[in-house]
């Protein structure tokens, strides 16, 4: 019998192919992980209704860690079962710093996705949401900076530019004096959450919720927002896709996310 009771999966880089499909060697081995009663629990930076779709598709029962660890989505209730938004004052003042400077973002909200522009990145998410389950489809939310701070909770906030350093600039001006956790997606994306928040405390939240240690915990990742689940679980597996300095985090490295490595991964160290 294996001694791993939970596996946490991060999906972009890590359980999604580069086409943002699961494969079928992925598929099947998640549920002879499953059938050996090891829970199975996606951990992302996606807001949940574009991971629902995903969660669905593998039949899962359990919740979804989203937002970088923001908040845990139950799908079978439609509900969040718990979480820690964005404080209203910093968030107020970002706002009024990015209005100033055309610093466009994304909102992750309780009702939806919301945005200041970013119309590529709606326009894309749209047409792939178009090819779901109607009940599965994302709920797109145009908000002004008044409206997302009438929001009764903003749990991330992406923000993007067309230039990297201009970005980069913003924050080491305006970000880095609020109270943020930053987390750089790309170069052109930072991802906000409240301090504390992160995949690994929120993971850790769910494990002592269901008495599981989280050395009995397998985690797989490719990114920044996966070190602190790395840092935490019994076995963290690193993606082949993964850059050097996050497979040096990990116990294990895998195959790429393109080859099958959560697959490989399971049969090797954990099944």
């Amino acid at each position: 019998m294996t001694q791993y009771r939970a596996i946490a999966l991060d999906m972009d880089g890590t359980l999604l192919t580069r086409d943002h499909q699961i494969s079928s060697a992925t598929r099947q081995a998640l549920a002879d992980a499953r059938a050996q009663g090891i829970k199975v629990l996606l951990v992302t930076g996606r807001h949940f209704m574009t991971a629902r779709p995903f969660h669905h598709e593998l039949g899962l029962d359990t919740p979804i860690i989203c937002s970088n660890g923001a908040y845990l989505y139950d799908p079978l209730g439609d509900r969040i079962l718990s979480g820690d938004p964005l404080a209203k004052d910093p968030l107020a003042t970002l706002l009024a710093a990015m209005a100033e400077e055309q610093v466009e973002a994304l909102a992750h909200l309780s009702q939806g996705i919301g945005h200041l522009g970013c119309e590529p990145y709606v326009t894309r998410v749209r047409s792939w949401s178009a090819s779901v389950e109607e009940q599965h489809r994302v709920q797109f939310l145009p908000q002004s900076s008044a409206q997302l701070l009438a929001q009764p909770e903003v749990w991330k906030l992406e923000l993007f530019s067309q230039e990297p350093a201009h970005l980069h600039d913003f924050a080491s001006r305006v970000i880095e004096g609020l109270p943020f956790t930053q987390d750089w997606a790309a170069p052109y994306a930072v991802e906000l959450v409240k301090p504390g928040c992160s995949k690994g405390n929120r993971l850790a939240q769910w494990a002592a919720g269901e008495g599981i240690a989280m050395s009995e915990v397998v985690a797989f990742g490719d990114n920044n927002n996966d070190i602190s689940m790395f840092e935490q679980v019994g076995l963290a597996v690193a993606m082949g896709n993964a850059a050097p300095q996050i497979q040096g985090l990990a116990h294990k490295v895998t195959a790429d996310h393109n080859e099958d490595g959560i697959a490989l991964g399971l049969a090797r160290w954990v099944l």
